[in-house]
């Protein structure tokens, strides 16, 4: 290929990829509601996780149940911690919302608005606005939650862009931009979802 003819494939190529984007995007979506979260909540919990996370340091037996309500307020504290909205970059209540959790299948599920770049020469953002499944586990010695699949009402979603989503873990940027969080997530050494859907259980050390 001549150099123009490179330039005009990569061209083609990002505006097929907007097109099919523009399919399951919207240019405005409501923002998700954000119950308010009491700093007492806040506090709380995060002496839950501290003494979860002393303990995983000590090799010792102890369990952390987290509601769906708790993981919402997880997200309100990681922004606190200034985890998530940097620069070019949206605050973790702002992109998703916890609704259940599904035992039978082992899926955290939650409402989504990811916002996401349109052509380099357009301006603003549109969003994704549906709702995403994510899949607990334990990799490489740390616990994660990748997405498992995305939903949009009325359009659908390309099994190719879900597939590049799964990659993701929600936890990725907590990990790395707090040692404290990478450390504990290290130490759980199993999770599971009660039957009832209503919490969500993480375990480190030996058995509690």
């Amino acid at each position: 290929l001549t150099f123009a003819g490179i330039v005009t494939w990569i061209v083609h190529s990002l505006v097929e990829q907007n097109r099919q984007i523009a399919r399951f995007t919207v240019e405005q979506a409501e923002p998700l509601p954000a119950p308010p979260v009491r700093d007492s909540e806040k506090a709380a919990l995060l002496g839950r996780l501290v003494a979860f996370a002393a303990a995983g340091g000590k090799d010792e037996g102890a369990q952390l149940e987290l509601s769906v309500a708790d993981c919402n307020i997880l997200l309100a504290i990681a922004t606190d911690a200034g985890i998530g909205g940097e620069k070019d970059s949206t605050p973790y209540p702002d992109l998703l919302r916890f609704t259940h959790f599904d035992a039978r299948a082992r899926l955290l599920r939650a409402d989504i608005r990811l916002p996401m770049n349109k052509l380099p020469w357009q301006e603003g953002k549109r969003f994704m606005a549906g709702s995403a499944t994510s899949s607990p586990e334990i990799d490489n010695g740390s616990f994660i939650a990748r997405i498992d699949g995305v939903s949009v009402p009325g359009k659908p979603v390309p099994d190719g862009f879900v597939r590049n989503l799964k990659v993701w873990d929600w936890l990725d940027v907590a990990k790395k931009k707090n040692a404290h969080v990478a450390a504990a997530l290290k130490k759980v050494t199993a999770w599971r979802i009660a039957e009832d859907g209503t919490r969500l259980a993480l375990e480190c050390g030996r058995p509690a």
